[in-house]
């Protein structure tokens, strides 16, 4: 995947997310790898980024698989900035994404990062079914055949949003046993494998 990448430091990764970021990266994140793509980018397959990769596309950027990037804790993440559109099969969001254009996803979009981190589209943001588990979303407009949260506060969104019930949507391997919280391993093996995870 390097091989469609430019590595950069942080300074011109700052220059070029300058109107995106709310910190600017510092000299002392020198265990990220900043890798930079002028130009539209389609990548066959699927796409998963390497922990503490800062990944910028100038332009669009298509997955024809399944794009996941990494989330671990505070110090072990991955980052994805596209000047442009975002589109792929399916996503896997766990950090921090920001898209200027649209966000378009063919059938699951999962997004959970402990309420730490930040999903920005500022267009479209459409998928087929739209899991979020504990992001912070934002968009310009959003059209999502399904949307299942445990946040009522969708519902201002999609009146019609599963909040809570997770197993009458959900198949039970990508749940816990309770049925009460979605096992994100086991939902990524699957959108991998291009398996539906809907009953």
């Amino acid at each position: 995947m390097a091989d469609n990448f430019d590595p950069i430091d942080s300074a011109r990764a700052n220059m070029i997310l300058e109107s995106l970021l709310d910190t600017p990266f510092s000299e002392d994140d020198d265990h990220l790898q900043f890798l930079l793509r002028q130009g539209n980018l389609t990548v066959e397959g699927d796409f998963e980024m390497e922990p503490n990769e800062v990944v910028i596309v100038v332009g669009n950027l298509t997955v024809t698989g399944c794009l996941a990037d990494q989330f671990y804790n505070e110090d072990d993440f991955s980052k994805v900035y596209v000047l442009g559109n975002l589109s792929a099969r399916d996503m896997v969001c766990g950090s921090e994404v920001r898209v200027t254009g649209n966000l378009t996803v063919e059938n699951v979009l999962y997004a959970n990062s402990f309420d730490v981190d930040t999903l920005g589209v500022s267009g479209k943001l459409s998928a087929k079914v739209f899991i979020e588990d504990g992001h912070q979303v934002e968009f310009g407009a959003f059209e999502v055949g399904t949307l299942i949260s445990d946040d009522e506060t969708w519902r201002e969104v999609k009146p019609e949003a599963v909040i809570g019930d997770f197993e009458t949507v959900l198949q039970d391997h990508v749940l816990s046993e309770d049925g009460k919280v979605v096992l994100g391993d086991a939902l990524h093996q699957e959108l991998k494998a291009g398996r539906s995870v809907l009953r």
